[in-house]
């Protein structure tokens, strides 16, 4: 049955429970057991000592607010991790009332503590994905599980959305301004790059407010949303020229891109995440051949091995498409594997996938290259002294260069610069480990994700026991070192994306057809043709010219 289906198949809470996860073992259910003891540790740790902090340094005990503010939090850990109490809750064997008792600390504090109407100015890429995907889910979630009051979490959903609405609205723009004023309303460029905005940020916001839109019946968010790609497309004549792909800046007055640097690390990664995404959450088949067309120019141009051991890596352009490939490699890169492996299968099991009418030759070859992906991401963990991946590789190209200063890792496969040795707790290479044991119930991602975590366990967390006691855990300035030095602070989405999506890895019976997930790990549910009354509330508003 499936993960997340349809609210009406359900008629209470502990039906869900019984049927969402069955634990296929014991040694399973202790794997989950642990991370949910480790969530619960480093929440603890936050609760006692950061308590409505949006900014938590673990080691000195201090905490601060988002964006410049003194009088207000945004709520950016406490809203960006509560769906994944939700979902630890709902399949715990051992912390079940432990979870609901947080749920309901939140709950509480967002009903009696979170105000929007604050002073300050925010980005509209990290306030959506965060904010209003926290809260989101967590009005999913809630009435799903029937823990809580969800209509409280939509109601301030809807107030942040609301605010964040004028960047879409300068008259001379054709995208939306970068940041945004909670109070006034007032947008402004990015103070950086000539004022253009990230490629990614402003192509990424379309899932959280289409959802809006499903669930309120206000068409408006969806149409706001969706007005970016048209001139996006048409001014740069993005298929024809770039196959494709996308520098990773834009001038939101024009819609053109500044700069050639095109890369799928931080400012271009989720433009193609989104493509795929808003075709599997609302079936807009314009998304998958638009998503189609970029993951062919991928293919083309920036596919590459390693030396001597053949990995295979994601490269960079950083002078467009003519330029020389950089054998440069972000973690962030790392949920491609997760994001190929749904775009050949749609989140069919492979085994069931391979019998669809869709089923070709192209998307076999994406599925093995999802997994060659998949296996690269992992070797950037297993081949480092500490088990933790650095913050960026460079791929053994056989011309790199001068490479004396950097660290070659024991199978000869790729560099690390001294500035790009630290981890952040990243969730790319465990979310696509999540998404590709799902699809094929292949036991050695669970094995790779169970060496991931207790690498976390053992230098992420400061003396750190296996008990559900409150303890820190934090970054790494360097995982090279032996042992890793630690740095003073944690990230969100340690608890949104890189918890969950080990538990998820070890939760059976996951319907990856039935939801979406954002790109900071919060599910919705795939909008059905009911909520857009068969397409006339809610559809496709543009197509290419």
């Amino acid at each position: 049955m499936r993960i997340f289906t349809n609210l009406a198949v359900f008629a209470s809470a502990a039906v869900v429970f019984q049927a969402f996860f069955t634990p296929s073992s014991q040694f399973v259910q202790y794997k989950r057991n642990r991370i949910e003891s480790t969530f619960l540790q480093s929440w603890r740790d936050y609760v006692s000592n950061g308590w409505d902090a949006d900014v938590y340094r673990p080691l000195s005990k201090k905490g601060s607010y988002m964006y410049g503010s003194t009088e207000k939090p945004l709520g950016w850990i406490i809203v960006d991790s509560i769906d994944s109490m939700f979902l630890m809750y709902n399949s715990s064997a051992h912390h079940r009332e432990e979870f609901k008792a947080e749920i309901l600390r939140v709950e509480h504090w967002i009903k009696t503590k979170l105000d929007y109407d604050i002073d300050v100015s925010v980005s509209l890429f990290e306030t959506t994905i965060r904010m209003l995907g926290g809260l989101l889910s967590a009005y999913y979630l809630s009435d799903l599980l029937g823990v809580g009051n969800s209509t409280l979490y939509l109601e301030k959903a809807t107030d942040l959305a609301d605010r964040m609405l004028p960047a879409f609205h300068h008259e001379n723009a054709k995208i939306p301004y970068s940041s945004v004023n909670l109070h006034t309303g007032e947008s402004r460029k990015n103070h950086v790059d000539m004022g253009s905005s990230s490629t990614a940020e402003f192509t990424t916001l379309q899932l959280e407010f289409k959802y809006l839109s499903a669930i309120t019946g206000d068409v408006k968010y969806w149409k706001e949303v969706e007005k970016v790609y048209k001139p996006l497309y048409e001014e740069n004549n993005l298929i024809d020229r770039y196959d494709g792909l996308v520098p990773i800046y834009t001038n939101p007055d024009t819609a053109r891109f500044w700069g050639n640097n095109i890369r799928l690390g931080s400012r271009g990664d989720s433009f193609y995440e989104y493509l795929l995404k808003q075709y599997l959450q609302s079936d807009e088949h314009l998304y998958y051949e638009l998503y189609r067309e970029s993951i062919e120019g991928v293919k083309r141009h920036l596919i590459s091995r390693s030396k001597p051991n053949g990995l295979v890596y994601i490269g960079e352009k950083e002078n467009g498409l003519n330029g020389g490939l950089s054998s440069k490699m972000d973690h962030l890169v790392c949920f491609m594997g997760g994001l190929i492996a749904m775009g050949a299968t749609e989140g069919w099991p492979i085994t069931e996938a391979r019998k669809q009418n869709f089923w070709d030759a192209e998307r076999e070859e994406d599925w093995n290259l999802a997994q060659d992906l998949t296996y690269t991401c992992y070797q950037m963990y297993h081949q480092i002294p500490s088990g933790l991946s650095p913050e960026i590789v460079v791929f053994n190209d056989g011309l790199n260069g001068e490479t004396g200063s950097w660290w070659q890792s024991r199978e000869g496969d790729f560099f690390v610069k001294p500035a790009d040795a630290h981890n952040l707790q990243r969730p790319e290479t465990v979310e696509s480990l999540m998404f590709l044991y799902h699809l094929t119930k292949d036991s050695k991602y669970r094995d790779w994700g169970w060496e991931i975590f207790q690498s976390f366990k053992i230098h992420s967390g400061v003396q750190c026991k296996y008990t559900d006691s409150e303890c820190a855990y934090t970054c790494l300035k360097n995982v090279l070192a032996n042992p890793p030095t630690r740095s003073d602070n944690v990230e969100s989405f340690w608890y949104a994306e890189t918890l969950k999506y080990l538990h998820l890895l070890f939760q059976d019976n996951v319907d990856l057809r039935s939801m979406v997930f954002n790109t900071e790990a919060h599910p919705f549910p795939v909008i059905t043709p009911e909520q857009t009354q068969n397409g006339a509330l809610l559809n496709t508003g543009w197509e290419l010219a």
